[in-house]
Parts: structure tokens; C-alpha cells; sequence
């Protein structure tokens, strides 16, 4: 549900750049393109650009870091959001407790788990601080990876760091 409210409000963001002409004849512009006119393609483009950024993710980039075989896989699957969370482990028809291990606050899902638990909101403050690094956590595994690859490759070792904090921190691995 917040996913549709927040791309309505996108939506109606986009919509509220239009600004119509102070002189002559009224005419809409579009702001989406370079020409001004209005094409379907390019509202899409900018109504879906952070999910358009997840879903052309460079996978190769994972099977690139100088990281274990074992977290690239690992890496991989929590990209796909097939990392066996309670969430998933339910879609396959394993019942257990939905909640949280960490926090037992709301549903275990890779995002959760991952991103928004305070747990692992915790674990990540402190790696960012012992990094020197300042960031602004996404909503979503896949924007995570995907800005960590855009901003993150550019120092490669820091993100080998990032997985192996995720793997290593994240799924009970006593050293890094």
C-alpha cells in the first residue's frame, strides 16, 4: 500500500511541474524531454526511474568484487530477494513465526531484514561511521545494491565491505 501512495505522489509531483506559458497562446509543455512535448515513454521513464535503476542492476558487478565465491552467491540471492526470510519460507509453505528475529517487531522480508530493522539499522550506522561514509538508506534491498554499486565501485574495496558486512554481520557469520 505505501508503494501506490508513494507513486502517487510521485505521480502528482511530475504533474505539478507543468507551468503552462505566460505570453501567447496556451500550449502545454513537457517537461519529461528536451523537446517539450509529451510522450508516454518518457513519463514513464521518469515515473519508474528507481525501479527502472533495480532492474537494470549490473549483476555482473556482484560476480566482479574482490569478495568469497560464498557472499557473491549469498549477495546474489539477497538481490533477488530470495534470501530464505520467514516471508519467503511462507510462500514455499514452511509456517513459522512472520516476525522479525532481530526486532520481533513486524514481518521478517528481505527488505526488512536487510534495510529497516533497527537492529540492522544499527550495524550499518556503524559500519558507515568506521567508514567515514555518509549515506542515506534506501527503502529497498535492490536500490541499496544499486547505489552501492554506482557510488561504492568507484572505491572497490568498500563495496566488498558492504556484502561482507551483510553476509557476515547479517546472517550469523562470527568474523569477517
Amino acid at each position: 500500500m505505501i508503494g501506490k501512495f508513494q507513486r502517487v505522489t510521485e505521480f502528482f509531483s511530475v504533474i505539478e511541474q507543468f507551468s503552462g506559458l505566460d505570453t501567447g497562446k496556451d500550449r502545454l509543455q513537457w517537461l519529461g524531454n528536451s523537446t517539450g512535448t509529451f510522450k508516454v515513454s518518457a513519463a514513464y521513464r521518469k515515473l519508474n526511474h528507481p525501479i527502472m535503476q533495480a532492474s537494470k542492476w549490473p549483476w555482473k558487478h556482484i560476480w566482479k568484487a574482490k569478495i568469497p565465491h560464498k557472499e557473491a552467491c549469498f549477495v546474489w540471492l539477497l538481490a533477488k530477494k530470495v534470501v530464505l526470510t520467514q516471508e519467503n519460507l511462507m510462500k514455499r509453505g514452511i509456517t513459522q513465526c512472520s516476525r522479525c528475529f532481530f526486532c520481533g517487531e513486524t514481518a521478517e522480508t528481505v527488505n526488512h531484514l536487510f534495510i529497516q530493522c533497527k537492529v540492522t539499522g544499527q550495524l550499518w550506522s556503524l559500519f558507515l561511521r568506521c567508514k567515514n561514509i555518509s549515506w542515506v538508506m534506501p527503502g529497498r534491498m535492490a536500490e541499496a545494491l544499486y547505489s552501492w554499486e554506482e557510488v561504492g565501485l568507484q572505491a572497490k574495496n568498500r563495496t566488498g565491505e558492504s556484502f561482507l558486512l551483510l553476509f557476515g554481520g547479517l546472517s550469523g557469520k562470527k568474523e569477517i
